[in-house]
């Protein structure tokens, strides 16, 4: 699958901003194993968020989950409705997305493209960002142009599966960066205790994607 320009670019600034010294813990949960971090955006006075936990389960039943747009908004903090608007092969998705925010500030909404791949080493990324046009933008809420976000997947020992979240963007209109960046950390932590409740779903944990490689299986 080929990668574009903005993405490969987008990944390699990620990757090696994972190191401890490069993150600021904001928020923890150690009932659930949830981490998040936060960290300067060159350029922005919005901070971009890393998170992670560590769940039981294959990566089809986590693939899955993330996979089923209409279940998105059950999920996925401050999301209102995820419409599907084109899939190719089950590896690129467009989905039209609304998201509440608190008054008085206007929902907002987006176009998001994610592409989905697997390295030979079994780990799955699924990188979204924002994308123009497919649907007209609404007046009455604000179009996020600026948004990225990956999803890592690495399979390890006795069939966990270690979740990592990256995202950052701007929110669009006229948003405080104080009052932005309180809040922050709060919406990955809310979006992976979400995501571990949904990975218990027989639905999801009965599922074996063929697009997706299990420990073990060439």
């Amino acid at each position: 699958m080929k990668w574009t320009l903005p993405l490969l670019a987008f990944l390699l600034a990620l990757a090696p901003a994972t190191r401890a010294d490069q993150w600021t813990l904001a928020r923890t949960d150690d009932v659930r194993n949830i981490r998040v971090y936060l960290r300067d955006t060159p350029g922005s006075n919005y901070k971009r968020f890393y998170a992670t936990t560590r769940v039981p389960a294959s990566l089809s039943t986590v693939v899955a989950a993330l996979s089923d747009v209409p279940a998105m908004p059950q999920w996925i903090a401050r999301m209102k409705s995820a419409r599907l608007l084109r899939r190719d092969a089950n590896r690129e998705v467009w989905v039209h997305s609304v998201y509440r925010l608190p008054y008085p500030f206007l929902e907002r909404e987006a176009v998001l493209h994610s592409v989905l791949r697997q390295d030979k080493a079994g780990v799955v990324e699924i990188v979204t960002r924002a994308e123009p046009g497919l649907v007209p933008a609404n007046p009455k809420r604000v179009r996020l142009g600026d948004m990225h976000s990956v999803w890592r997947l690495t399979p390890e020992k006795k069939g966990v599966v270690k979740i990592e979240l990256w995202g950052e963007g701007a929110p669009g209109g006229y948003v405080p960066h104080l009052l932005f960046n309180y809040n922050l950390p709060d919406e990955p932590q809310q979006t992976l205790r979400n995501l571990r409740q949904m990975l218990v779903r027989e639905k999801y944990r009965a599922t074996k994607l063929d697009y997706i490689r299990e420990p073990g299986e060439k």
